[in-house]
């Protein structure tokens, strides 16, 4: 018997379901198949993997026992952290259990009534009824809104139910009908049981209702049912009968035709909506043949897990059959059979500890053991027959066993090493793998053997330490690890070794080894087992290094399984003569090894020569080596100031160096700086009505003058067209670090206009600003609070967008003299200013002063406005952006009828159905099924910008990989699509592109996922724009899986509709999405790889 599947759009419960395509080619001869070839080189890491695997390690090696990551179940595999730190993939062949309900229950085909008399299975990763008898339907199948039925001509009586078979007895005379539910699917069997019903048998009618698809026939009788976009979303290979002969017991049956058994091949022909069969009539007719014979039509769905090839049967395919799977030589035939598995990215890089494929063998010739092989082999696929099979690659090993002849071997397990093809498949990252089964004798029949079709890959996996990288290591005294000239002198023999060490299991050591100049191991030291991320050190032994030695060392991280790669060389030069003292170092504001509130604010630093009689100058360095110079005075001291860059331990290096050109040892100081302080004031805007707003910072609320309400870029927002909003008094020293920020919409570019000021008594201190004569955003600092006083600007690289938000930051550091702008969150420009001084008047949205007055108003709206009495840095001020990430599009699609798709974020933005569109079950409730034809929905405004960061979600589902590229979500300009989020048909990857410009022949930006792309299987993707880097990331299953190694620099606005289903290209609706859409999201702003993973996680 075989099996009946659907291809069709996904349904809310299927999310692992592995697929290989029928437009994929069979794999050539000799060459490892396109399944296996590894992700681009521009792949990410997986982090909301790690994070998992990391926690459920540690919960595992808490309690000591095998410990279930939920968040990585699919269909057809599980995964387990054990207490030893290693994780173990149960990766199936066919699915073990299904979503229901927001929950896993485990697969059950047993059959059951329902309420409306038809009947189906209690829980299968497709929908499957089945006629209770009368005229309807003999069975249907059903997935994502695509349904396929196969009926029988006149009324059907009422069943006999047995577990997942259901019995038609007497159809015809002397024949019975029986249909068995499946995984993921059905089989159908006509059981002739007479000669005499035989002879009424010339040809066989079967009612078939694929709406939409159009079946076709090939010479040798296979079948394929494609789409009005071409997709296959059946197929059929020739149909068979057999007879009864070898037939010894209805579980022989439910193992298909028996060896001895007489078969032959039906002919085969589609007319109108009617499948028409032809039985062998010479078949029928033989006096040999015994009765019952068998008749097997079905169609099967191109999910390739698993098939055995028939030498007897040269050209034909058995993908996916609920046959037994069967190897070595009986009577005239020989039989392989191949099992494909999914890994996936979860063991890409992976250490393979152990890797077993468990089969469960039911039938052998005799107890006699008899030798059967599991080799490596290429991809199988629609096309995979005895005389087109895959390359067989390697013979991975051999099992001399016999189960299931009778009481003295009865059928059970047998287990297979293939250690060195899943660690093939871990360090070449293939998305899948395929072992194939046969005997090692084909000519002694005493190896023929049957076995179940869903074994399972037991693949025990080790995380490999992360190699260590320079900037994680280093020494005290010595500073960052260098080596060369570059390489620093030390003043002591048994320097500290430093280094941070990470693995994905959260559980690793540190091995430390020092060598000579002559390139001599010296010594080493193991550290003790601690956490990911943790800093382990090492001290060097004593009477090891003379003065003037050179010492060696390296570092890597070993967690007792696996080891990752060695450090870069350090080196260090010991040198106690002069300078023989390292620097002293004081600062009143960020004291040694204390804990200081000072992130972007300036700090004054001492260098003293600490005994040092002859010091010409210091060399200093933050993070990095001792490079930066300063002259010491006549008593050999300096002062610097230095504004800390980031939060946690700061490094500063200091070394001296005297009037002979030699260096001194290196001080190591280190200060603690706590995050950034809060702004100094804060005004979100977002009240709406009234003439006040609040400081949310603190109490310096703005008063409004001629400022009226308006939607804001989130919430409300200023309208400012010769209005403004000011405070009492002054917010900033701005004689000090400080930031200003908001998001500003310019309505008009007729003249100078300033955003926000502090004012003096004749004019601002500083003015976020757009300014008329450089055709630029700027920000500008005075000299003075004096008329005419000369200013200094910092310039945006292109000029504004009218009437579009645009987020603007303006930053001052007293320590670098510099002044700065950022558009987006990207830095445009910075140029020095060395007249800081302190405008202590109130602090002004809408306007600037000149002369004294008011004046340059401002032409637009302003949200969101922020100062800081500190300097902020390029990864803060993009936190601004990104951290205000705000849902600006959801549509749940649950609506199951109607044309309308409600906007559930609070916009208003509902998206109407066109074409072919309808509703269906998902992922999450309910979804929409398209065709890939004209199936599409859309909504009537845009849903984010694309000329700044944003993110777009959604779950979706393949009917099948399509032969052009397809579009699951995009956001249409008047030519091009700003963005668009779908599936790549050259690489069969997702991908996620923008266009460099709304033109017919704008470059098309695109990064591609790492995997390849699956049909029939739910998937999480997310496309996210981060304007800041200029890059384009795509994540699937909430795991990044590839950035865009080439950015988007492109700042245009697509300011058209967001289309569900298609794109827009050269100003044509195309791309038509042939499957099924739920849970779209879009945000305005940047999400980060958590907030991905737990909408994946849904």
């Amino acid at each position: 018997m075989r099996v009946v599947r659907l291809l069709g759009a996904a349904a809310m419960a299927f999310p692992m379901v592995a697929v290989v395509l029928t437009q994929a080619p069979p794999a050539a001869a000799e060459t490892p198949p396109a399944a296996y070839a590894a992700a681009p080189p521009e792949q990410a890491g997986p982090p909301g993997q790690e994070s998992a695997e990391r926690q459920a390690a540690a919960l595992a090696r808490r309690d000591n026992r095998l410990v279930e990551i939920e968040s990585m179940r699919g269909e057809t595999r599980r995964v387990f952290a054990k207490p030893d730190g290693t994780f173990t993939l149960e990766q199936y062949v066919r699915p073990i259990q299904v979503r229901r309900d927001g929950g896993w229950v485990p697969v059950d085909t047993t059959l059951r009534l329902r309420p409306d008399g038809a009947i189906e299975p209690a829980a299968a990763a497709v929908g499957v009824t089945f006629s209770g008898g009368g005229d309807g339907p003999l069975a249907r199948l059903s997935r994502g809104g695509k349904t396929l039925e196969l009926g029988w001509t006149g009324p059907l009586p009422k069943p006999t139910l047995n577990g997942d078979t259901a019995t038609y007895a007497e159809v015809r005379p002397g024949v019975d009908l029986q249909v068995t539910a499946d995984v993921d699917g059905f089989s159908h069997l006509l059981v002739v049981k007479t000669r005499a019903a035989a002879e009424a048998l010339t040809e066989l009618a079967y009612p078939l209702d694929a709406e939409g698809l159009t079946v076709k026939t090939d010479a040798a009788g296979n079948l394929r049912a494609l789409d009005e976009a071409g997709g296959a979303l059946f197929l059929a290979p020739t149909p068979k009968m057999w007879d009864s002969e070898g037939m010894t017991s209805p579980k022989a049956l439910r193992e298909g035709r028996s060896p001895e058994a007489r078969e032959a091949t039906m002919g085969v022909t589609v007319k109108g909506r009617e499948l028409r069969l032809k039985p062998d009539r010479a078949m029928l007719t033989d006096p040999g043949t015994q009765f019952p014979v068998y008749l097997d039509p079905y169609f099967s769905a191109s999910r390739g897990s698993w098939t055995a090839v028939w030498s007897n049967w040269p050209n034909s395919n058995y993908l996916n059959s609920s046959d037994v799977a069967r190897v070595g030589h009986v009577e005239s035939q020989k039989n392989r059979s191949f099992f494909q598995m999914a890994t996936g990215a979860t063991i890409h890089g992976k250490q393979i500890v152990k890797a077993t494929l468990r089969t469960y063998e039911t039938w052998s010739y005799s107890c006699s053991a008899r030798k059967v092989e599991a080799w490596g082999t290429g991809a199988i696929s629609s096309s995979t027959t005895w005389n087109k099979q895959p390359s067989w690659t390697r013979l991975l090993s051999t099992v001399n066993v016999a189960k299931g002849w009778g009481a003295s071997c009865m059928p059970g397990g047998v287990e297979f090493d293939i250690t060195s093809w899943a660690a093939d498949a871990a360090a070449k990252k293939w998305n899948q793998m395929t072992v194939g089964l046969r005997a090692t004798s084909e000519t002694d029949v005493y190896a023929w053997k049957k076995f179940k079709n869903n074994p399972v890959a037991v693949i025990e996996y080790n995380s490999i330490p992360n190699d260590p990288v320079a900037a994680d290591v280093w020494s005290d005294p010595g500073g960052p690890c260098v080596s060369g000239a570059d390489r620093p002198i030390i003043s002591t023999a048994t320097p500290k070794l430093w280094a941070k060490l990470k693995d994905a299991d959260n559980s690793v050591k540190g091995r430390f080894e020092w060598y000579n100049a002559a390139g001599v191991k010296t010594g080493e030291y193991v550290t003790a087992t601690g956490s990911s991320g943790t800093a382990f050190a090492a001290t060097v032994p004593t009477s090891l290094y003379a003065d003037g030695a050179l010492v060696r060392w390296r570092v890597r991280g070993e967690d007792g399984k696996a080891n990752s790669a060695w450090s870069p060389w350090c080196e260090a030069t010991v040198d106690a003569t002069a300078p023989g003292t390292q620097p002293a170092i004081t600062s009143s504001e960020y004291p040694e090894n204390t804990w200081s509130d000072g992130l972007g604010l300036a700090g004054t630093f001492n260098f003293g020569p600490n005994g040092v009689t002859d010091v010409a100058s210091y060399l200093y360095g933050l993070d990095t080596g001792p490079n930066t110079a300063v002259a010491a005075g006549a008593e050999g001291k300096a002062t610097i100031q230095i504004t800390p860059r980031h939060d946690g331990p700061n490094v500063l290096s200091v070394r001296s160096k005297d009037h002979a050109g030699q260096l001194g040892p290196i001080r190591t100081y280190v200060f603690n700086v706590n995050s950034g302080s809060p702004p100094a004031g804060h005004w979100p805007l977002d009240e709406g009505q009234g003439s006040t707003s609040a400081d949310a910072a603190g109490a310096r609320p703005v008063t409004l003058t001629g400022a009226t309400w308006t939607t804001g870029r989130t919430g409300s927002a200023l309208r400012l067209a010769n209005g403004s909003a000011q405070t009492s008094g002054p917010v900033l020293d701005t004689s000090r670090n400080l930031t200003v920020a908001a998001w500003a919409r310019l309505t008009s570019n007729a003249a100078t206009a300033t955003l926000v000021t502090q004012e003096g008594g004749r004019t601002g201190a500083f003015a976020l600003q757009y300014s008329k004569s450089d055709d630029r955003w700027a920000f500008t600092r005075t000299a003075a609070d004096a008329d005419g006083a000369a200013t200094t600007r910092a310039l945006s690289a292109a000029a504004p967008r009218l009437n579009e938000w645009t987020h603007l930051a303006g930053v001052y550091d007293t320590a670098s003299r510099q002044l700065s702008l950022y558009v987006n969150g990207r830095l445009e420009s910075t140029v020095a200013f060395t007249q800081p001084w302190n405008a202590t008047g109130s602090f002004v949205a809408g306007r600037g002063k000149a002369a004294g007055a008011a004046a340059e108003f401002w032409p637009g709206d302003v949200d969101d406005v922020r100062a800081y009495g500190r300097a902020m840095f390029a990864d803060e001020v993009a936190e601004l952006i990104n951290s205000a990430s705000t849902l600006v599009g959801h549509w749940t699609l649950d609506e199951e009828s109607g044309t309308a798709a409600a906007d559930s974020s609070g916009r208003a933005t509902p998206a109407t159905l066109a074409g072919a569109a309808s509703w269906t079950s998902g992922w999450l409730d309910g979804a929409l099924a398209l065709d890939g034809v004209t199936g599409a929905a859309q909504t009537t405004k845009p849903a984010v910008s694309t000329a700044t960061g944003f993110t777009v979600a959604l779950w979706t589902q393949l009917d099948y990989l399509p032969t052009k590229d397809v579009t699951a979500v995009s956001q249409a300009g008047n030519r091009a699509a700003g963005f668009q989020l779908g599936y790549d048909t050259a690489q069969q990857r997702w991908v996620f592109g923008m266009a460099s410009a709304d033109t017919d022949t704008a470059t098309l930006v695109r990064t591609r996922s790492d995997s390849l792309a699956n049909a029939m299987e739910w998937t999480h993707l997310a496309g996210v724009y981060d304007a800041l880097t200029g890059q384009l990331r795509i994540y699937v299953n909430g795991r990044l899986s590839a950035t865009t190694v080439t950015g988007h620099t492109s700042t245009w606005n697509a300011t058209g509709p967001l289309h569900l289903g298609r794109t827009k290209s050269v100003g044509a609706l195309t791309g038509y999405w042939p499957g099924t859409v739920d849970d779209v999201r879009t945000y305005d702003g940047v999400l980060n790889a958590d907030q991905i993973a737990q909408l994946a996680a849904q």
